[in-house]
């Protein structure tokens, strides 16, 4: 057997990965010169380091991503934390750390929780109570969105904008008031009240790319293509199956299944005038994210990254294993900011950075680069949440074509843990659709 990946991002390398070790000869076509999708690295031309297209932090919960990195060779390249610990800033120059290696899993959250300062303690209590009944399966969030699911459970306003928003904003990338409260159970499940492995972030000590670098060997000493700079013109069917696909390049190839890992917008384009109703209909709405690297004359923090409060910067990254004094800003959901001047924008990140940490007093901010990703996610609204196609959605069309990314219902936000996921799930249903049919 044999199968299509259109799409080199997590998600089609994931794809990829499952259905080699399954046995599948895998042609993979990624149009851009380069893997990772939204997801990768690129060399500064200024200071040549590397530097991200936008800052990620890993779980210990990723399954299917960590899949891809120990299958790739590349796991060393994330440095994993002892249990969780998040450090948390304010305008005021204070700092606390919610610090749940005390106790072993949900039991380190919930004491790190109550131990956390800058929180009324009747603030803290309830957020240990309404973290309970999530772990114990009795918050309903059904029709909620994040604010409304909060509310009913009677968190008061200082938990919600010191603890609450930063997680839904850092996880889901959208407004409190937007989001779906589904998502925030998820996460907290998963993440924050699984096991002390499982909430252990993962910090990548190098650039993204590099995590995935070892892809097209690994792919290729197995027997498999990897097509990079090529893109695909046409799905062409006979009946209910793709029989082949023509591809940029001028060639046309001979397809078994096909699994589309690239963005909703560009499968619609692909599918438009075809008879694939189900995704015909206008895109999911996005959601921006703008990712700011900082060069300073010295290195001024004291901890990996940090939580901002009360500020248009949200988390700040130290990247000093790249360069002593480079920091990285991110401001997710960030549709205030997006459509400001680059200078404007380095400037506001700098005013902030010196609110919120005294160290940086006498350091020196020697220039700035700017990213900006208007459609960094999908917008995950509640009415977003309800549609999220299946990887299986076209299969009842056309029997032989499957759908990834992590804009598909895969049950997370759209994280790369999502977007592996997805990969995994769409090559199980194309090989198991095929199985018949593998000689």
């Amino acid at each position: 057997m044999e199968v299509l990946i259109i799409g080199g991002g997590w998600s089609g390398i994931a794809a990829a990965i499952e259905a080699t070790q399954r046995g599948v000869r895998v042609t993979l076509v990624e149009e851009r010169h380069y893997l990772g999708g939204r997801a990768r690295s690129f060399t500064d031309r200024v200071s040549g380091d590397e530097i991200d297209n936008g800052q990620h932090v890993m779980m210990g919960c990723y399954r299917a991503l960590l899949n891809v990195v120990r299958t790739l060779g590349t796991e060393h390249l994330l440095e994993r934390q002892s249990a969780l610990r998040v450090a948390f800033v304010d305008t005021s120059g204070q700092s606390n750390v919610l610090d749940a290696s005390r106790l072993p899993g949900m039991a380190g959250l919930g004491l790190a929780l109550l131990r956390l300062s800058g929180i009324k303690v009747l603030s803290r209590l309830a957020a240990v109570r309404l973290a309970l009944r999530i772990a114990l399966g009795r918050a309903s969030t059904t029709g909620l969105t994040c604010a409304e699911f909060l509310r009913q459970h009677h968190q008061p306003n200082d938990v919600i904008e010191r603890f609450w928003e930063p997680v839904v904003l850092a996880t889901i990338n959208a407004p409190i008031n937007k989001a779906s409260a589904d998502l925030l159970v998820t996460v907290m499940r998963l993440a924050f009240l699984g096991s002390t492995q499982d909430a252990q972030l993962l910090i990548p000590m190098v650039g993204l790319s590099d995590l995935i670098r070892p892809f097209q060997k690994w792919l290729e000493e197995r027997g498999g293509v990897c097509m990079i700079g090529t893109g695909v013109e046409a799905l062409e069917r006979a009946d209910d199956r793709i029989h082949s696909v023509r591809l940029s390049n001028g060639n046309t190839i001979e397809v078994q299944s096909v699994i589309s890992c690239i963005p909703q917008r560009a499968l619609h384009r692909l599918l438009l005038g075809s008879d694939m109703e189900p995704l015909r209909a206008a895109a999911t709405p996005s959601s921006p994210i703008v990712s700011v690297y900082l060069w300073y004359s010295e290195s001024w923090m004291s901890t990996d990254f940090a939580a901002a409060l009360g500020t248009t910067v949200q988390w700040v990254f130290d990247k000093r294993r790249i360069r002593p004094g480079l920091v990285a800003v991110t401001v997710s959901a960030g549709y205030g900011i997006v459509t400001e001047q680059a200078d404007e924008i380095v400037s506001l990140c700098d005013r902030e950075l010196r609110q919120l940490f005294p160290s940086m007093k006498g350091v020196e901010l020697k220039r700035g680069v700017v990213i900006k990703e208007k459609h960094a996610t999908p917008l995950f609204t509640l009415e977003m949440v309800a549609v999220r196609p299946a990887s299986t959605e076209l299969s009842t069309v056309v029997s032989n074509l499957f759908i990834a990314g992590d804009w598909t219902d895969t049950g997370l936000p759209a994280t790369l843990e999502g977007a592996a996921r997805s990969g995994v799930n769409a090559s199980t249903y194309a090989l198991s659709q095929s199985l018949p049919n593998r000689q």
